[in-house]
């Protein structure tokens, strides 16, 4: 269902972070101090760039969470809204620690995260599912386990489309959250920890025995992998760019991705419009703030259509 004016209403559900990012010249090859070339302070964490990017892309975007009480929940709190993103359903945790990131990223667009998760998640009041009635499509992280569980069981009941974002977790947490969403959109790290030892196909179809409708995972500059119930392991290349700052593409993939299932695009074209963003994104420095919108999307698909033909 679309929503009002041509837009379509997301839900997301999970991380939000503060991150300290860094500009170095090469990731030094042993331990040494490294001088920075520029520093920002940017938001970060799945479910909070997911939802600045579908912003961007035109949603309108509810992100349902848990930040602490201090300056860093105070940053991101104005940062999310200042990007367009609904906060009303963030939760501020009293003594709470909010999640926070050093990121460092290299000349060559290359990134490396520390993080503090910090206790807000952990200390969250359970996810009042009802508040997310009326979105289009639901997308979910496995940093916040009770709130993802309960949103991804609530879409599936109410037949609304979901999309989990399965980033590197314990095992188990991606198995239970692979069982209830409709897409499991998995990091290459995210499905060996979900199925260790096993070759991609073999990782993919045992995410939809579980119960996902489509299973998938992206690995970066090789584009994505997917599957449906007894189809062939399908790929699509990621586009060619000489990337400034993948930081935050995989998360603008994913939003991407959203736009799409709430669009019902048939699976190779959300794959190719989410792969677009993605790429657009690694063009600029900045963060998913900087990402694409709609119009640039679609521009850029087809300038390569136009190019391909």
């Amino acid at each position: 269902m679309m929503g009002e004016c041509g837009t379509w209403r997301l839900c997301t559900v999970g991380h939000a972070a503060l991150d300290h990012c860094f500009a170095i010249d090469t990731f030094p090859a042993q331990p040494t101090k490294t001088p920075a070339n520029a520093y920002r302070a940017l938001s970060g964490g799945m479910a909070a760039n997911a939802s600045i990017a579908a912003a961007r892309l035109g949603a309108q975007v509810r992100l349902h969470g848990a930040i602490g009480d201090d300056e860093a929940g105070a940053f991101l709190l104005r940062r999310l809204q200042a990007c367009g993103v609904d906060c009303r359903q963030l939760q501020r945790v009293p003594g709470a620690a909010s999640s926070v990131s050093a990121v460092v990223i290299d000349a060559q667009g290359e990134r490396q995260i520390f993080n503090h998760r910090g206790d807000a998640l952990l200390r969250a009041a359970p996810l009042d599912v009802s508040v997310l009635s009326g979105c289009d499509v639901l997308m979910a992280d496995p940093r916040w386990m009770p709130g993802a569980l309960a949103a991804l069981g609530w879409a599936r009941r109410a037949g609304v489309p979901s999309l989990l974002d399965g980033d590197l977790s314990p095992g188990e947490d991606l198995q239970a959250l692979a069982a209830q969403a409709d897409w499991a959109v998995f990091s290459e790290a995210g499905l060996a920890a979900f199925a260790p030892r096993r070759t991609l196909a073999d990782g993919l179809a045992a995410a939809l025995r579980a119960g996902a409708h489509l299973a998938a995972v992206t690995l970066g500059a090789q584009g994505v992998r997917w599957m449906r119930p007894g189809g062939p392991l399908r790929s699509l290349p990621a586009f060619a760019v000489q990337a400034v700052d993948t930081n935050g593409a995989g998360d603008v993939f994913h939003a991407a991705l959203a736009m799409a299932m709430a669009r019902a695009l048939p699976d190779e074209e959300a794959m190719r419009f989410a792969c677009a963003a993605a790429a657009l994104k690694c063009l600029r420095a900045g963060g998913v703030a900087e990402g694409p919108d709609y119009a640039e999307v679609e521009c850029f698909l087809a300038a390569r259509s136009l190019v391909a033909a």
